[in-house]
């Protein structure tokens, strides 16, 4: 099956969503493929309310990813959801798990980022019963307990402060030397709550129902940290496996882009978080979405393929 539009967007995140509403008022027909079951990407995994987004609803990602969706429906544009995209084939298209090939005047690759997972035994097994992704989010269920936070940046950093507010005892497992910022280091080598330990790998999550304890290796040798639950920061890697030998990517697995948010492959386009920009950001993700829409527009009419 082929579905033919001025513009085909990979991703419902705010990158996508911003350039799909921008197309709309450029007057591109848009359709929009989203792997997930609705739209919003990494939005969904957002648990406070974001500080540089001026204008946001009130609410955590979901909220605002609740009014992305709901604007899409109010200007009429598809998105596809649970439409996995498989391969990006050249015309342009994109080939859809189960085979269905999907093409479009150009192609907008959004498909931002996900969560590095730490890849050890017990990280999956124990996820929700003690391996967390976000403090704010299950610090409450965590109170008063011994937490291992695991990442040396800002985000481990910020973390582990916000368990210790609610009585936790932390320790900060750093793969190298803690890369956060000096306000984060400061005010964590200032909590007696707080312990870093640097040059250390996590090796195994450990436990029977629930976390007891955390397996690690390093300078001080091997040895198991007793925790009832373990809050990973580890960064995040990027969606772009569907798209790689397609696409040139940088050594980390990001689209690469000239400076009209253009590809290495004619007629496609990439924006937000699978960039790599300079900023990562919810505003950053949607002033790249309306770029990439405009340059889109122009280089359609250009080849007398939209009006």
């Amino acid at each position: 099956m082929s579905t033919e539009r001025d513009l085909l967007i990979v991703g419902a995140g705010p990158a996508g969503v911003s350039a799909a509403l921008w197309a709309k008022s450029l007057g591109l027909t848009t359709l929009i493929l989203e792997a997930g079951p609705k739209p919003g990407g990494q939005l969904h995994q957002v648990y406070f309310r974001p500080e540089n987004f001026p204008g946001a609803v009130p609410g955590h990602g979901e909220a605002i990813a609740a009014g992305m969706a709901a604007d899409l429906d109010t200007y009429g544009i598809e998105c596809r959801c649970g439409a996995v995209a498989e391969a990006l084939a050249s015309s342009p298209a994109v080939r859809l798990a189960g085979g269905e090939r999907v093409t479009a005047g150009a192609v907008l690759i959004a498909t931002g980022v996900r969560r590095r997972r730490l890849g050890v035994q017990g990280e999956r097994e124990f996820e929700d019963r003690g391996v967390s992704f976000s403090a704010n989010r299950d610090r409450a269920g965590f109170a008063g307990e011994e937490m291992v936070v695991v990442g040396g940046g800002d985000s481990a950093f910020e973390n582990a402060l916000l368990l210790s507010a609610v009585g936790c005892t932390v320790t900060i497992v750093a793969r190298g030397t803690p890369r956060a910022r000096p306000e984060y280091r400061a005010r964590v080598a200032a909590d007696p709550r707080i312990e870093v330990i640097e040059g250390t790998r996590v090796t195994e999550i450990l436990g029977d129902t629930r976390v007891r304890a955390v397996a690690v290796a390093g300078a001080r040798g091997d040895f198991e940290l007793p925790a009832a639950g373990v809050v990973i920061k580890v960064g995040v890697i990027p969606n772009t496996e569907w798209c790689a030998e397609a696409l040139d990517l940088d050594t980390d697995g990001y689209v690469e882009i000239d400076d009209q948010l253009m590809t290495s492959q004619s007629r496609v386009w990439a924006a937000g978080d699978v960039t790599r920009p300079a900023v990562l950001g919810i505003a950053v993700a949607m002033g790249q979405g309306a770029l990439a829409a405009t340059a889109i527009r122009k280089d359609l009419r250009r080849a007398g393929g939209a009006a």
